[in-house]
């Protein structure tokens, strides 16, 4: 039971950067509106098979779709962001990762933000590749699972080569404390940035970094039985492009995100299929007890299934 659980820490956190970057058309008419992403995350740690040799094979498939775009069109875009990678995981308490990403797209009409770029001139296209190491202490703050997870994704996609940039870099920490042997309360914060080179083609950034990003959220989580566990979280999140000059402003994004899902585990793989709602944090739209609330209406929903495995 607890291997099942802390594969949940392992595996948090919303899509690398896919839903970052606003796929769809109804977000960016608003551009502080970009998704949190789903609990599920492409980090398959703890749930390898029992196995001598410290070297493993990792799948992602990470796949959404917006509401509000389905509204628009006879049907919106489909984006997969995929990975497969290499990991090193002599023990339990650390391992390092690296990993190839890329993305396709059911279609190249309406896609916008980083992936109107990637995909100019294809459906699928090479994304990031990645670099990760990550540790998992025990009892860490009282908790019952822990994991500190340090993220380096390498400039080698069209849009950060065109960008000029130099990487985007991710620390996560996730806690999670056992309630009862059927609940478990979880809490996760990820600070990121993202840096520009002198060459970047924004003069008005110039080198800095282009933002800073700060999620945090709380984890609620049922266990049914050894393979299905639903869950609630609520995702904050605040994205700052001033942050390097001392205005930390979310003037990029200032979401809070209910998300409702199934984290479901079956020998090698993990599913998550999930429901997400992105809410403004600048009204009371966000709040489900709000009269004027706009959790899980059409136009800020968006449909997840996410499938990992470790061999």
């Amino acid at each position: 039971m607890k291997i099942a659980l802390i594969t949940v820490a392992t595996l948090l956190c919303g899509q690398a950067f896919a839903q970052d970057a606003s796929t769809s058309t109804t977000k960016i008419a608003n551009p502080a509106a970009t998704s949190s992403a789903p609990a599920a995350e492409a980090s398959i740690t703890t749930k390898a098979p029992a196995t001598e040799s410290p070297w493993h094979l990792t799948l992602g498939s990470e796949n959404y779709n917006y509401e509000g775009d389905n509204r628009k069109s006879e049907s919106g875009p489909i984006i997969s962001y995929n990975f497969v990678g290499a990991r090193y995981a002599p023990s339990k308490l650390w391992e390092l990762e690296l990993r190839q990403q890329f993305q396709i797209t059911s279609s190249r009409n309406g896609l916008g933000g980083r992936d109107a770029i990637l995909h100019r001139n294809s459906s699928t296209a090479m994304a990031e590749t990645v670099l990760r190491a990550a540790l998992k202490p025990t009892g860490w703050l009282g908790s019952s699972a822990a994991l500190l997870d340090l993220r380096y994704y390498a400039p080698t996609d069209q849009v950060a080569q065109e960008n000029k940039e130099l990487g985007r870099l991710r620390f996560d920490t996730y806690l999670e404390w056992t309630i009862t042997p059927k609940f478990t309360m979880a809490g996760y914060v990820s600070p990121r940035v993202l840096f520009n080179s002198q060459n970047n083609p924004n003069k008005a950034v110039g080198s800095d970094a282009e933002y800073y990003q700060v999620k945090a959220a709380p984890y609620f989580i049922y266990t049914m039985n050894d393979h299905i566990m639903p869950y609630y979280a609520y995702t904050v999140s605040e994205r700052s492009s001033q942050a390097q000059r001392g205005n930390w402003e979310p003037d990029m994004a200032n979401m809070g995100s209910h998300e409702v899902g199934l984290n479901m585990y079956y020998g090698a793989f993990y599913i998550n299929p999930a429901l997400i709602s992105d809410t403004s944090l600048e009204n009371g739209s966000g709040s489900i007890l709000s009269g004027d609330s706009r959790a899980f209406s059409y136009d800020n929903l968006s449909y997840n299934l996410n499938v990992y495995a470790v061999f």
